[in-house]
């Protein structure tokens, strides 16, 4: 399942010391399911697996009636560019399980998206960590929001309990990013969603807090495996993603990687990066820029890195890095381009099968010379 573009890249792919991996997708198995929620100042268990719609929302084992949830789960089906088909998802698997949640509630997108047209977008950046649309819905103007929710609450003055709009206190901002860290602990990829009705231009201030979603992305089976043998051969693996600390943790424990973890910020305000890199683990909460710095920080250590990547602002790094591996499924054709392997699978196991043959290949051509 590896496809190396450039014959001398399978020299240096037996020579790699470091393998610098996203998790989402590659070391996970990108089929999220929502497993809890905070609402309404509860957090509710969601039963149900994988993008089947059947399910039921349960706060200490009672169901939770459908219209304390309807505002969260409409903002998290409306602002969303996936599509749910036969069971599978067309597009993020992030967004897909947000429509799956609310289906497990009743809410059929379809008939949200011809009340509520959507009228204008603000992407989802990693710089903002978050994505915004706006809705006409009878002549008003409506705008969703959903991202990191550390991000989102910054730009909440309010909060939804009982279907009203209260002022929200800083101490209530204090108690929803402890739940969010609780629900991270859990190894849950959590989001914050929040709405207003526009009476002013700005589509992010002054937000109304809907609650969270928390949803789990199961490790791929295969991978301990992989990074046992990846320890076994001297090869040190560092995870790296856009996702909370605590969440990227949570996912490092269970598939046995063991070091330091660093945020995006943390790693802006070291001076000298490869002076610590060699410990650390887990960069979490990072940027596309931040992969250009990891990279540099390696290689200044006498370091051979491979880096995956599959966004169109991955490519300096992908280009940077002695080998850089596209993602043959998510990833874009900017990223295809300057990487030097595809991954058929975007699966972190064949990256090392790839890097063993790779050695293979290279010791029978120092056999041979």
């Amino acid at each position: 399942h590896a496809l190396i573009r450039r014959l001398p890249s399978a020299e240096t792919l037996g020579s790699t010391t470091v393998i610098c991996t996203d998790k989402t997708g590659t070391l996970t198995m990108n089929e999220m399911t929502v497993k809890k929620l905070f609402v309404n100042g509860k957090i509710v268990d969601v039963t149900g697996a994988g993008y089947e719609t059947k399910g039921q929302f349960l706060w200490k084992n009672k169901p939770v009636p459908a219209d304390e949830l309807e505002m969260l789960l409409r903002i998290g089906a409306l602002n969303n560019n996936a599509e749910l088909k036969e069971g599978s998802v067309i597009g993020d698997p992030t967004e897909g399980c947000l429509i799956v949640s609310a289906a497990k509630a009743g809410l059929d997108r379809k008939d949200f998206e011809m009340e509520y047209k959507r009228t204008d977008e603000i992407e989802f950046t990693s710089e903002r960590k978050m994505m915004t649309t706006i809705h006409n819905h009878h002549g008003e103007k409506i705008s969703y929001v959903k991202g990191a929710p550390e991000a989102v609450l910054k730009l909440c003055n309010y909060i939804l309990i009982n279907g009203k709009a209260k002022k929200l206190t800083e101490q209530e901002k204090k108690e929803i990013l402890d739940i969010n860290k609780e629900f991270a602990d859990g190894a849950l990829r959590v989001l914050g969603f929040a709405y207003k009705t526009m009476v002013d231009t700005e589509p992010e201030k002054n937000l109304i807090f809907a609650g969270l979603q928390g949803m789990m992305d199961p490790a791929r089976e295969e991978v301990k495996e992989a990074v046992e043998k990846c320890n076994k051969a001297g090869i040190k693996v560092i995870m790296i993603t856009g996702d909370n600390e605590i969440t990227a943790k949570a996912v490092a424990k269970q598939i046995g990687l063991e070091g330091k973890t660093i945020t995006g910020q943390q790693l802006e305000e070291i001076k000298n990066l490869e002076d610590v890199v060699d410990d650390v683990a887990v960069f979490a909460r990072v940027n596309p820029e931040h992969k250009i710095k990891i990279v540099d920080a390696l290689k200044k250590k006498g370091h051979v890195v491979a880096m995956t990547g599959d966004g169109v602002n991955d490519a300096p790094a992908l280009k940077k890095a002695d080998i850089g591996i596209a993602m043959g499924i998510t990833g874009t054709d900017v990223a295809k381009e300057a990487s030097s392997m595809i991954l058929t699978d975007d699966n972190f196991a064949s990256i090392v099968n790839a890097v063993e043959e790779g050695r293979g290949t290279y010791d029978n051509i120092r056999k041979y010379f």
